[in-house]
C-alpha cells in the first residue's frame, strides 16, 4: 500500500504522536467555522497529544494544542501524513 492508498480513519482513532492530515470534516457550518478559527481546517496537519479514551482529546496543530470533544474528534477524517508529501490546496 503506497503513500496515497492510505486509509482514512477518524481522528479520535488516529495514534499518538503520529502526524495525520485533516482529510474532510463532517459538520455543519458553524463546527467547520469553528474548527478554523482553532487552525483545523482541511490539508492541516495535527498530531494527537493525548487520545480520547475518555474525556477531551488533545491535538497539536499549527504549533498550538486544542483539546477536542469526543463527538467532535469523530466527525474530523483524517490519514497518516508523510513529511516528504507536498501539500497544497
Amino acid at each position: 500500500m503506497g503513500k496515497t492508498d492510505s486509509a482514512v480513519i477518524k481522528l479520535i482513532n488516529a495514534p499518538k504522536d503520529t502526524p495525520v492530515e485533516i482529510v474532510g470534516i463532517s459538520g455543519g457550518t458553524h463546527m467547520i467555522q469553528k474548527l478554523a478559527a482553532m487552525g483545523l481546517t482541511h490539508h492541516a496537519v495535527v498530531r494527537v497529544m493525548r487520545g480520547g479514551g475518555t474525556g477531551p482529546m488533545v491535538v497539536e496543530v499549527r504549533g498550538s494544542r486544542v483539546g477536542l470533544g469526543q463527538g467532535i474528534s469523530s466527525r474530523i477524517m483524517v490519514r497518516p501524513f508523510f513529511s516528504d508529501e507536498m501539500v497544497t490546496d
